[in-house]
């Protein structure tokens, strides 16, 4: 009798389990299009994102998901305001917590603010987001957590870790892991090339070509190693 009711108990127990993971996941809404910035019901776009941009500070708010939000396919940003997002975000006074994810093509006059990462093609104004994984271009500069593949901008690529090949004016990251390629490459902990006018690093293992070039245990014009 009383292995009966510890059954009955037990299947009650994971009946009532199993109905509050179904209210779960009817919450979490899959979508073919979506604008953008995303509602937080939305965990998956599979095809198009489009509007004014994926964080939600877009719209002044400060509101966030609470899982991680993913875009697979294109992501397109008609925000007008870029240039002045750009001239008035200061990324620094930002905590950089994932919160969407981007898989595919990303396109924007304006750019990625913290806590976005993105695994494919990308093109932009700026680039403040997390961790970027592929061939990025950037019109302004970059200022992203981490960094692997090939990043071109006009202006800077700044980040706490890169690995792959770095192309701008100022390329400033603490652990390189490939190329820096610009007129003044800084790192702290370097493995690699950097080729440039002015060349920097703490603790550098690999090569300095450029005008002036310091590796933590030598300064040499033309060639440090």
């Amino acid at each position: 009798m009383k292995t009966k009711l510890f059954l009955i108990i037990a299947a009650c127990f994971n009946s009532f389990l199993f109905c509050q993971d179904s209210l779960k996941v009817n919450h979490q809404e899959v979508r073919w299009v979506a604008i953008t910035p995303l509602n937080n019901k939305i965990s998956k776009v599979n095809g198009l994102a489009f509007g004014l941009g994926l964080d939600s500070k877009y719209l002044f708010k400060e509101e966030t998901a609470l899982n991680l939000q993913k875009v697979n396919g294109l992501n397109l940003e008609i925000n007008p305001l870029g240039i002045l997002f750009w001239l008035f975000y200061d990324p620094a006074k930002t905590a950089n917590v994932e919160t969407v994810q981007v898989n595919g093509l990303n396109i924007s006059p304006a750019g990625y603010f913290r806590g976005i990462s993105h695994n494919g093609f990308s093109i932009s104004l700026y680039n403040y987001g997390h961790t970027m994984n592929g061939v990025m271009g950037s019109l302004a500069n970059f200022d992203i957590e981490k960094g692997n593949g090939v990043f071109v901008s006009i202006l800077g690529v700044s980040s706490k870790e890169m690995k792959g090949v770095s192309f701008s004016a100022f390329n400033n990251t603490e652990i390189l892991r490939g190329v820096q390629i610009g007129i003044v490459n800084e790192n702290i902990d370097g493995k690699g090339l950097q080729v440039g006018l002015v060349n920097k690093s703490n603790k550098m293992k690999g090569l300095q070509i450029g005008f002036w070039n310091k590796n933590g245990k030598r300064t040499l014009p033309l060639i440090n190693f």
